[in-house]
């Protein structure tokens, strides 16, 4: 979840923009609750959500981002959240990426 900071308004869109990507793999009223995903959950929406080219970004995904500007210290933190850079081949921004990755652990769906 992502917060702006007292009387900086001008980060409300960058806030908006994220929780709408979220969305995308949490809807709302018709899918699991915040409440529901455990980490791994978490590490797999973030893998997805980081993976998609923005345009924003020339074209680049927030983790391509990462890496381009922090090269070790971006691969050690995408690492230590547990998220990986997907091919965009890959890419499944819905409940059935978070569904897949629980079967593969042996756990329910999250619906």
């Amino acid at each position: 979840m992502y917060y702006c900071d007292v009387r900086q308004s001008q980060q409300k869109a960058g806030c908006e923009r994220n929780h709408a990507e979220l969305r995308k793999l949490l809807p709302k009223r018709r899918g699991p609750s915040f409440d529901d995903p455990g980490p791994a959950d978490l590490a797999v929406a973030m893998s997805q959500l980081n993976s998609e080219p923005r345009p924003s970004l020339a074209g680049m995904s927030p983790a391509q981002m990462l890496l381009a500007a922090h090269e070790g210290d971006g691969r050690a933190l995408m690492d230590a959240l547990g998220c990986e850079l997907l091919p965009y081949g890959e890419l499944d921004l819905g409940v059935s990426a978070l569904n897949r990755a629980r079967a593969e652990r042996g756990l329910g769906p999250l619906l």
